[in-house]
């Protein structure tokens, strides 16, 4: 991986609060009580200097103590206070880093918000105006180019490739499903470069035990890998 991507990617799992580094936890806005959607701070799309605010600034006011507090701890106090980051808010902050200001011209997602990466969920990136489908095997694949996946019945989550080798290729995503949740990265390895992506080996695990290509290889055979139309050129 590029080092300056790398750096970036510290600021999601090494978030510094109160003199530790905190990986950020997973939220997403997609829980309801008595009708109406609970809200947390930025969404799910914060950057990481707006999670840590939004982190102090609720400990401050609850009277909590991060110092004395542990990773863990910390990582539960966002948790229960509904910050941290869904997959397609930390998909477009690399994506936005690989190709600054990747979204114009793109298709947005319904909605109101000014705000450009609130409006580019995981149907907006892989649509059909937005990005195509790109060759299965190992040699097509591209640093920004999309893996999508389904946890539930359609097309809910995003990966982005940031880093392709001659044994390995290095994704990220946010996730609430896998073992390692929140922003995060995993491998997949080459068994054969004969066979698509989804025939090669997937070490990472959901909650359940079950493998995480269970819920990608359905939506990779569908759709495929996805390229967005601005990493196109060059």
């Amino acid at each position: 991986m590029e080092p300056a991507l790398a750096q970036f990617m510290e600021n999601f799992t090494a978030l510094p609060i109160a003199g530790k580094k905190v990986p950020i936890p997973y939220w997403r806005n997609r829980f309801y009580a008595n009708g109406r959607r609970i809200q947390g701070p930025f969404g799910g799309k914060g950057t990481p200097a707006e999670i840590r605010r939004a982190t102090l600034k609720k400990a401050e006011k609850l009277g909590f103590g991060l110092s004395e507090m542990t990773v863990s701890e910390i990582r539960r106090f966002m948790r229960e206070k509904k910050i941290g980051l869904d997959c397609s808010g930390f998909a477009f902050q690399i994506l936005d880093f690989l190709r600054p200001g990747f979204w114009r011209g793109l298709q947005k997602a319904p909605g109101s918000s000014p705000k450009p990466i609130r409006r580019f969920n995981s149907r907006a990136l892989t649509n059909g105006r937005n990005s195509r489908r790109i060759g299965p095997i190992w040699q097509n694949i591209k640093v920004g180019d999309i893996i999508p996946a389904a946890f539930t019945q359609r097309l809910d989550h995003v990966m982005v490739i940031v880093d392709v080798g001659k044994k390995a290729i290095e994704y990220a995503h946010s996730s609430g499903s896998t073992i390692v949740s929140g922003p995060h990265r995993g491998r997949i390895y080459l068994r054969d470069s004969r066979q698509p992506l989804w025939r090669q080996q997937w070490p990472e695990q959901l909650k359940s035990g079950s493998p995480l290509l269970g819920k990608v290889q359905p939506v990779l055979e569908k759709i495929g890998i996805r390229r967005l139309r601005p990493f196109m050129v060059g």
